[in-house]
């Protein structure tokens, strides 16, 4: 009866013992595939491989500037107009109907002028017309004149001073009206022309935000137009390298679509930086007729001006690739346990190892060769 409880119990700690082993075995392999190294650094011969990207010098949100229909769309992403072209046309005809009571309005407009002309000319050569006699001077006022002042009924000649005055204003207030109605005419006209949506310069439709058929009010997006003819180089350079550039000066720039490697002038610095990044945004004029295309990648050589101060340099098999961007795991002193941080590399220095840019500093800790489990706020 003894018998075969020992030996229940020997099997129980023999399993014990070989669970023990594996898990000890399991560590022991997985402490194996990595190792904790400092960050060191080494002077270069300070050139810099920067990725950027290809952008339009200038692109544009048209917009519908009057209400309307869209009668017709011309072209989709990625069709190329000159200067000047339609691109999209809207409903018009009730413009038109505006610019036809504009036309009649000036026509009312200029008759109104005639006539309060005349009767402005007529208050000054005829300042005794009488309109029941037909507008003939009054025989009578010769006689009546002076017996009018004397009897301090009136004074004669205010009453022509005020009559002419009085014609004096209408013509006026006709000419303006004349004005106006040439004016609300131009509106309608200019009016009439934004309903036709042109090309501002050459360029290529980016976006196409509207459709035949669809009903646009004032200030809606209709199109976004990029310009082809002038194309740039835009990227974000580490602070510490931003010295070493020169507005005017021409770089060497790898375009990635179309494999060459062209000459551009560093047209911008932007004055402020990044504070997340620690980096500065440039632009680089890409040469005429360049065979690229807007969004395509590209590789900017920079020679650092000689400051004395040292790159972190390290190896390969510590870059992990997250998120389509470079990154190592560091070991943080204060609690010995790992952290995932980002990095921008620069140069490959010897067989296996990487110059950085920014992201590292020299005697930090980082781990090489990480296992493929490693993640964030792992004990080391």
């Amino acid at each position: 009866m003894n018998l075969p409880k020992t030996a229940l119990i020997l099997l129980i700690l023999l399993s014990f013992s070989l669970i023990s082993s594996a898990q000890f075995n399991q560590t022991q392999s997985f402490k194996s595939t990595y190792n904790i190294e400092q960050i060191e650094g080494l002077s270069l011969d300070k050139r810099a491989l920067l990725g950027g990207k290809v952008i339009s010098s200038a692109q544009v949100s048209l917009l519908a500037q009057v209400s309307g229909d869209v009668l017709s769309v011309n072209g989709k992403e990625g069709d190329v107009f000159k200067r000047g072209a339609t691109l999209v046309t809207l409903e018009q005809e009730s413009i038109q109907a505006q610019r036809d009571a504009a036309y009649a309005e000036i026509e009312s407009a200029n008759e109104a002028l005639k006539n309060a002309g005349v009767q402005y000319s007529q208050s000054i050569v005829s300042p005794n017309s009488n309109s029941m006699f037909g507008g003939i001077p009054s025989m009578f006022s010769a006689f009546t004149d002076p017996m009018v002042r004397i009897s301090g009924q009136g004074n004669p000649d205010f009453d022509k001073f005020a009559k002419r005055t009085s014609r004096y204003t209408n013509y006026r207030q006709a000419k303006n009206k004349l004005t106006q109605a040439q004016s609300k005419l131009k509106q309608v006209e200019n009016r009439l022309k934004d309903a036709n949506i042109k090309a501002p310069f050459d360029g290529v439709i980016v976006v196409k935000n509207v459709h035949q058929g669809d009903v646009v009010r004032s200030g809606q997006t209709l199109l976004k137009f990029a310009n082809i003819k002038k194309l740039q180089v835009e990227l974000n350079v580490p602070s510490r390298l931003v010295t070493s550039l020169k507005l005017n000066k021409k770089y060497r720039i790898k375009l990635d679509i179309a494999n060459i490697v062209v000459s551009a002038r560093l047209s911008q610095i932007y004055p402020i930086a990044d504070n997340n990044k620690h980096s500065v945004k440039v632009k680089f004029d890409l040469p005429e007729n360049t065979p690229v295309l807007a969004g395509a990648y590209a590789e900017i050589e920079i020679f650092e001006t000689d400051s004395g101060v040292l790159t972190p340099i390290i190896p390969e098999d510590a870059i992990i690739w997250r998120s389509s961007l470079p990154s190592v795991f560091i070991v943080n002193p204060s609690t010995n346990k790992t952290e995932l941080r980002f990095i921008r590399l620069g140069e490959k220095i010897g067989k296996d190892k990487k110059s950085v840019l920014s992201g590292l500093s020299i005697g930090e800790k980082i781990v090489s060769n990480p296992n493929i489990l490693m993640t964030s706020g792992m004990g080391i």
